[in-house]
């Protein structure tokens, strides 16, 4: 078994609100959804497709890098 950390960007676009919620330990945890897309080449056409993120970020304080 390795011991490596996987690591995944997602750049995308949230699809509402994130919901705040605390641990007992008083963990933040951040619950929201991301949009990502790509285009796809299908029979000589190109076709948007978007793929749904269901994301949990938590810690002493979760972050969201957001840019406009």
């Amino acid at each position: 078994m390795s011991r490596g950390v996987n690591k995944v960007i997602l750049l995308g676009r949230l699809g509402k609100d994130p919901e705040m919620r605390y641990a007992p330990s008083g963990t933040a945890i951040a619950s929201f959804s991301m949009a990502t897309n790509h285009s796809q080449k299908v029979n000589d056409e190109w076709v948007d497709k978007t793929e749904w993120h269901n994301l949990v970020a938590f810690g002493k304080k979760p972050k969201l890098q957001v840019s406009t």
